[in-house]
C-alpha cells in the first residue's frame, strides 16, 4: 500500500543549527503513528514541515524528501501548502486556550474555518457546526455554540479545536501533544475520543506524544526521535516488547518503573506529626465587584508523620497547590488550625528562621524558582544566608549539596539556562536540602520535566529521604508518579479530600467515586510483558539524560 505521507532523509536547520537530522517515517492511509521523543528531540518540527507551517530561518535540506498521497510537498511555499491545510491535512496543537480566540464564540471561531473551506451558506454552517460538536462528543451542541473559550473547560477546549480540524474530514490529522495540558481524566476521554473519531472517519493519525502509555493505547507503530532522528520504528509491540536502542529501553523502563511502588514503610503514624492540619478552610477574593469568593480549601484534616511520605493527588484546581503554600506558611488560611513541628501557624504572617530552616518547599518550575541572574553558587549561597546558615566552609557544603543530587563543582558557575530542566529541578533540590529540613514539601516537582528525567528526580528524592530520614508532602497530578513516591494518598477533589489511605490501597481498592474515576484513567500496563513487571521490583533507575 502506498504510503499517505511520506518523509524521506528530512534535514531541517534554524540559524545553522539541526534539528532534525535524516529523519525518515511514513503513515499509511488510517494508520496511526506514534511520534515519541522528549523536549527538543523535533517531533513538533516535523508537523511543522508536513503543515508547511515552519518558524522564520528553517531550511529544509536540498536532498529532503516530503509526499502526500504520493505529490510532493513544498513546505517552505505557503501558496503550495494553503489548499492542502486544513482540507486533506489537520493539525491539533498542544495548548488549546492559545489557538482560539478569547472575543469570538465557539460557533464564530468553527464558522470561520468552515468559510475558509466554502461550506455552503450561513444556515449550512450552522447545521454543520452542530454536527462537528456532537461528532466530538459535546454535551448540547447549541449551548456550546454559544460560549466563549474561557467559559469551557481545557478538556471541551480541546475537543472544539478537533471539531474545526475534523470540519473538512482530512484524510490525515496531526495531533501534536494534544493531551500533555489536560488532568488525567480528561486525558483518558480524549484518547478515547481520537481512537473513536479515527474508526468512524478512516483518516491516518500522526500522534506526536511524550507520553509511551498514550502512545501504547493509540498507535499501530511508534517512532521514537531523540535529537532530531528516528532512533527506532516498528509495530507498537515490537518496540515496547522488544526495544532495540538503549533509549527506548530506557523509556520503557521508566514506564515499568512506575508500576512498581517501592514498599512502604510501616509504623510512622505513632510519631508525632511535623505537621497536622485541621478544619483547612481558604478562600480567593471574588473576581468581580459583587462577586462570590472562591472556596479553594473547604475542611481539609490531614497528618504526616517523620519520615512519611504523603502524597497529596488531584486535577487542576482542586487546591493542591494552595495547601502545599498553606502548609509552608506562604499563605494564611481563612479558617482551620495547621500545626508545623508542634507550633501553630494558622495566624503566622511568616515563619522565623528557626521554623523554615525545619520546612522547606520546592516549586512546580525550577526556571522560574532560579535568579536568571545569578550562577548556581549564588543561588545556593542565597538559602545559607537569608536562613543564618552562612559561615566558614560555605563553598564545601554547597559543593556537597550538588553532590548528592548528582551535579559536580563544573555547575556552580553556570546560570539556569545553561542548565536542562532536570539539572535546574536539582538545584532547586540541592538548595532546599541545605538546611536539612525535617519536611520538604514538593508542589508538582517534576510535571514540567520529561519522563525518564521525572523518575530520575523522584528516584533521588527518595534515595535522599532514606538516607536523611525527613517527612515529604508530594503534591502531583500523575497518579503513577504519586502513587511511586508516596506512604500514603490523600485525594483532592473541589478543595476537599475525598479519600485517605496507604498508596497501594487507594489505587488498587478505590472507596470514593472521584477516587474510582481518577484510577480508571491510569494508564494500563505497556506491551504484552507488562504484566510480569508489576510485582518485579525495579532493577535501576534510568540514568541521567545529557
Amino acid at each position: 500500500m502506498r504510503p499517505l505521507l511520506d518523509i524521506v532523509d528530512l534535514d531541517i536547520a534554524i540559524a545553522g543549527r539541526p534539528v532534525l537530522r535524516g529523519l525518515s517515517l511514513s503513515v499509511a492511509p488510517g494508520e496511526t503513528v506514534a511520534l515519541i521523543g522528549e523536549s527538543g528531540s523535533g517531533k513538533s518540527m516535523t508537523a511543522a514541515a508536513v503543515m508547511g507551517l515552519l518558524p522564520p530561518g528553517a531550511r529544509i535540506a536540498a536532498r529532503s524528501r516530503l509526499s502526500f498521497d504520493g505529490r510532493p510537498l513544498s513546505p517552505g511555499d505557503d501558496a503550495a501548502m494553503r489548499p492542502l491545510r486544513g482540507r486533506a491535512m489537520s493539525m491539533v496543537f498542544q495548548d488549546p486556550m492559545s489557538c482560539l480566540n478569547p472575543f469570538m464564540t465557539i460557533a464564530g471561531q468553527i464558522d470561520e474555518a468552515l468559510q475558509r473551506l466554502g461550506a455552503g451558506g450561513r444556515r449550512q454552517r450552522h447545521v454543520r457546526i452542530l454536527q462537528l460538536l456532537a461528532l466530538v462528543e459535546l454535551a448540547d451542541p447549541a449551548a456550546m455554540a454559544r460560549r466563549y473559550p474561557h467559559e469551557l473547560s481545557g478538556g471541551q477546549q480541546q475537543r472544539v479545536m478537533l471539531a474545526m480540524a475534523l470540519a473538512a474530514e482530512p484524510r490525515l490529522l496531526i495531533a501534536d501533544e494534544p493531551t500533555s495540558a489536560l488532568d488525567a481524566t480528561v486525558q483518558a476521554e480524549i484518547l478515547k475520543l481520537l481512537k473513536s473519531l479515527q474508526q468512524r472517519l478512516g483518516s491516518a493519525l500522526l500522534f506526536i506524544t511524550h507520553d509511551l502509555a498514550a502512545a501504547a493505547a493509540l498507535a499501530h507503530r511508534i517512532v521514537v526521535m531523540q535529537a532530531g532522528r528516528a532512533v527506532e520504528d516498528g509495530p507498537a509491540a515490537t518496540v515496547l516488547d522488544q526495544p532495540r536502542e538503549t533509549y527506548t529501553r530506557q523509556l520503557v523502563a521508566t514506564r515499568r518503573m512506575l508500576a512498581a511502588p517501592p514498599p512502604a514503610h510501616a509504623g510512622r503514624r505513632a510519631a508525632e506529626p511535623v505537621l497536622r492540619i485541621d478544619g483547612l478552610v481558604h478562600d480567593y477574593p471574588a473576581r468581580r465587584l459583587f462577586g462570590r469568593p472562591f472556596r479553594s480549601l473547604d475542611g481539609v484534616s490531614l497528618a504526616i508523620a517523620p519520615g512519611e511520605t504523603l502524597g497529596i493527588l488531584g486535577e487542576s484546581g482542586s487546591g493542591k497547590s494552595t495547601l502545599a503554600r498553606i502548609a509552608a506558611g506562604l499563605l494564611r488560611p481563612g479558617a482551620g488550625e495547621v500545626t508545623l513541628f508542634g507550633m501553630p501557624i494558622a495566624g503566622t504572617v511568616r515563619l522565623d528562621r528557626a521554623l523554615r530552616r525545619r520546612c522547606q518547599i520546592i516549586f512546580q518550575n525550577p526556571y522560574g524558582a532560579l535568579n536568571p541572574r545569578l550562577s548556581v553558587e549564588a543561588a545556593m549561597r542565597e538559602p545559607l544566608h537569608l536562613l543564618g546558615l552562612s559561615g566558614g566552609g560555605d563553598r564545601a557544603r554547597i559543593e556537597a549539596a550538588l553532590a548528592d543530587v548528582g551535579l559536580g563543582g563544573e555547575h556552580l558557575a553556570r546560570y539556569p539556562h545553561q542548565l536542562s530542566g532536570g539539572q535546574r529541578q536539582r538545584v532547586c533540590i540541592a538548595r532546599a536540602l541545605l538546611s536539612e529540613p525535617e519536611l520538604l514539601i514538593c508542589d508538582e516537582i517534576v510535571s514540567a520535566l520529561d519522563a525518564t528525567v521525572q523518575m530520575q528526580v523522584v528516584a533521588l528524592l527518595k534515595t535522599l529521604q532514606a538516607r536523611r530520614g525527613f517527612a515529604m508532602m508530594f503534591v502531583g497530578h500523575d497518579i503513577e508518579i504519586v502513587r511511586w513516591v508516596s506512604d500514603r494518598i490523600a485525594v483532592m477533589h473541589h478543595g476537599r479530600i475525598v479519600e485517605d489511605g496507604p498508596a497501594a490501597a487507594i489505587v488498587a481498592a478505590p472507596r470514593a467515586p472521584y477516587t474510582q474515576k481518577l484510577m480508571a484513567a491510569m494508564p494500563g500496563p505497556i506491551g504484552r510483558a507488562a504484566g510480569a513487571h508489576r510485582s518485579a521490583a525495579p532493577s535501576a533507575v534510568p540514568a541521567p539524560v545529557a
